[in-house]
């Protein structure tokens, strides 16, 4: 079987996690890894049984057999590393939060449509077939029309360097709160009219812990608690006027039970052969990748900027910089 070969640009946890991932995914595998730290690369590559290790981002980007790089670095990094990959006309999936900022992912973006390379946001949600399915669920009517959505995010993160550390990107908005802007995105598929938020900060003047309340033209609300000092329930309900949803675990959903106004009428699990659930955005990327298109239909390059430029909205709000 011919194997579609992926290169990763950073080697830290999830990384990993995308490394074993690839190893269970029919069709891929995780060809090549770099690190600024060769002795990193090479205990990465040994872990996960990748075949080539770089110590440098360059060198593997330069790679011939490489067909898709996944950038797993810094949010901080990631657009001159999506840059450095579109010119040279390597295909590129980068990790969320995309970029530290609206006007870079502006950059990459028309980088990416200039020469027609495949560049994508790694926002796994967006991919999930459980997401899939509850959109369907809600075009179809199932729950009337949805009036609210109300969900909390939150982990303790505060000993995570790239988390704390502003010249690394860090907050809770970019790591956190781009789960529930996109889920609100997905169900109402368009910004909010009207926002009203309140934000607490870090020491070192990230945030670190906000409240979200999306309005939108419609008639319809959203509201988030997105949190990095401690764990929340990480649900979320979605409110519509002949029933409503419930889905356990918004970022990595673990079921999804539909109510009409009486009695539960759904309960979805994950697939049966879900690997870990991120096998999605790459099968999407390699699709988009073949057919010779520079996005996918389920994460194009609009939602990307328009929900970077809502995050840079609130962090200029908040005075986050």
């Amino acid at each position: 079987m011919i194997e579609f070969k992926v290169g990763i640009l950073g080697a830290g946890k999830i990384a990993g996690v995308i490394a074993d991932t690839l190893n269970k995914l029919d069709a891929f595998c995780p060809y090549a890894i770099a690190s600024r730290d060769i002795d990193r690369a090479n205990e990465f590559g040994d872990t996960y049984n990748i075949e080539k290790r770089y110590g440098s981002y360059e060198e593997l980007v330069n790679d011939p057999d490489v067909e898709l790089i996944y950038i797993a670095t810094p949010h901080s990094h990631h657009a001159e590393q999506a840059k450095m990959c579109i010119n040279a006309g390597k295909p590129v999936l980068v990790e969320k939060a995309f970029t530290a900022d609206m006007e870079s992912a502006i950059e990459v973006m028309k980088l990416s449509e200039d020469k027609n390379v495949f560049c994508g946001e790694a926002m796994w949600i967006r991919f999930l077939p459980m997401y899939l399915r509850l959109i369907d669920i809600i075009e179809k009517g199932t729950i009337g029309k949805v009036n609210t959505i109300t969900c909390s995010l939150g982990y303790d993160l505060r000993k995570k360097e790239r988390v704390i550390k502003p010249e690394l990107a860090g907050g809770a908005m970019l790591d956190l709160g781009v789960y529930p802007i996109n889920l609100f995105t997905m169900i109402y598929n368009a910004p909010p009219a009207s926002i009203g938020t309140s934000c607490v900060k870090l020491d070192t003047g990230v945030d670190a812990q906000e409240i979200l309340q999306f309005n939108y033209k419609n008639g319809g609300s959203a509201h988030a608690f997105v949190t990095m000092m401690f764990k929340a329930d990480n649900n979320a309900v979605i409110y519509g006027d002949k029933g409503y949803i419930e889905v356990k675990n918004i970022n990595n959903p673990e079921e999804i039970i539909v109510y009409d106004r009486e009695k539960a009428i759904a309960d979805i699990k994950p697939p049966e052969k879900q690997i870990s659930g991120y096998e999605y955005e790459f099968i999407a990327a390699r699709d988009a990748i073949i057919t010779g298109k520079f996005e996918t239909a389920l994460m194009p390059h609009k939602d990307t900027i328009n929900i970077m430029t809502l995050m840079d909205n609130l962090r200029r709000n908040w005075k986050v910089k």
